[in-house]
This record gives structure tokens, C-alpha cells and sequence, in this order.
């Protein structure tokens, strides 16, 4: 997991220092030339002086591979900017504004910027939730770690959703054992229609793993 986060203040810093602590990777990028040399005292050459609101900027810090982009700086209309700029010019999957007036909120909604935040703690655990949707979760492994029963939640946009058993084309390996939907326990067979919000319950080989999430969530969206 790759994040490009823009705007060195307190929230930038924090937030940087708080990702890295979790073993992310991640890029703080600052238009203040002394701001970044100050930085990278303690935070080192995740640090990079460039403008984060520029294409070339964003370029500079690796955005086109970058799986999150935060704009933490003061100016929301700066964070407008870069949040348009890493989703429509590099493709970055999930863009987070911080927000420092709520009256902005509904714009950036309306632009396509879903997550607003104005907290550091807050953005930290939007992308911690952003990840878990995107991964499967391992309940437990046997055969000497081979083999994994996992979970996966289904969202609106997961590409199975509406679709029956016998029309996923699921790895050799890879098994789905049952649905749980509300309260409910769904033994899957052929003509199972999978809806949002179902935890999928599946065993799989730890080789397969992949290729399973891939088929039950997709590649992520904003």
C-alpha cells in the first residue's frame, strides 16, 4: 500500500508519522523548501520539496503507483485540486480531502471526493477501513499454512454482486462455503445470487488468494 500525502503541516506530519509507524509506504510532499528540509530530519527520504497541487509534482512522488492520495494541506481549494489531479490524471484509486471548512463538504462530494476529514486520526482510519475492504481476511490456516478459510465483505460495485455461483469462474483451489447475510446462514450452491453486504465465507490455497479476491471485490474505486 502506497500513499502520496500533500501538505507537511501538523495534520501531514502526524499522519505520515502515524502510516509509517504501520509499515505503509508513504511519500510526504511539501512546497516549503526549509518545511522539507526540517522534516526529513526526523521523518527521512519519505520526505520530497515539490508542489503537490502540480502534475509534475505528483509525478515526481510516484502518484501514478500510488494506491491513496491525501491532501492534508490548509486550503481546501488546494485539496480540491490535488484530489482532481491523482484521480483523473494519474488514476489514483481512493483520494482523501481534509476539509477546513464544512461548508466545502458538499463540493468535493459533488466533484467525486467522497472521504472529507478534517482530523488526523480520522484519515488514518478511513484509509485502515479503505484497505480492509479491499483485502480478504484470514480466519484460519491448516494443512502446514497451505490452506486459508477467509472473508471477504461484498460492496455495491463488487464485481459479483448480482451474479450466481456457477457464473464465477473461481480458481481450482478455491472454494466458496457459505454467505452470511444479516442473521442469516446461506449454503451456497449453483443458483446462490450474491448480494452487498455478504460476508463471503471461502477456503482457499494461500497461492489462490489473489486471484479470489480479485474475483470477489474487484479492483479498487474511489
Amino acid at each position: 500500500m502506497y500513499v502520496v500525502i500533500v501538505g507537511g503541516g501538523q495534520v501531514g506530519y502526524y499522519l505520515t508519522k502515524t502510516l509509517l509507524e504501520k509499515n505503509y509506504e508513504v511519500t510526504l510532499v511539501d512546497w516549503d523548501f526549509n518545511k522539507t528540509e526540517r522534516l526529513k530530519y526526523e521523518l527521512g527520504g519519505n520526505v520530497m520539496y515539490a508542489s503537490g497541487s502540480s502534475i509534475d509534482g505528483l509525478e515526481r512522488a510516484g502518484c501514478s503507483r500510488a494506491d491513496v492520495i491525501v491532501a492534508a494541506t490548509s486550503d481546501d481549494e488546494d485539496n480540491l485540486v490535488i484530489c482532481q489531479l491523482g484521480k483523473k490524471y494519474f488514476n489514483v484509486p481512493k483520494a482523501v480531502a481534509r476539509i477546513s471548512n464544512p461548508r466545502n463538504e458538499r463540493i468535493f462530494k459533488e466533484l467525486g471526493i467522497s472521504t472529507t476529514i478534517s482530523g488526523t486520526s480520522y484519515i488514518a482510519e478511513a484509509i485502515e477501513r479503505y484497505v480492509a475492504k479491499q483485502q480478504l481476511t484470514t480466519l484460519l490456516t491448516f494443512s502446514r499454512n497451505e490452506m486459508a478459510l477467509v472473508e471477504a465483505e461484498l460492496e455495491e460495485n463488487s464485481p459479483v454482486v448480482n451474479k450466481t455461483t456457477a457464473e464465477l469462474e473461481l480458481p481450482y483451489e478455491c472454494v466458496i462455503a457459505l454467505i452470511l447475510r444479516e442473521r442469516n446462514v446461506v449454503f451456497v450452491k449453483a443458483d446462490t445470487i450474491f448480494k452487498p453486504k455478504d460476508l463471503v465465507i471461502a477456503i482457499s490455497t494461500q497461492n489462490e488468494q489473489e486471484n479470489l479476491r480479485k474475483i470477489l471485490l474487484g479492483e479498487p474505486e474511489v
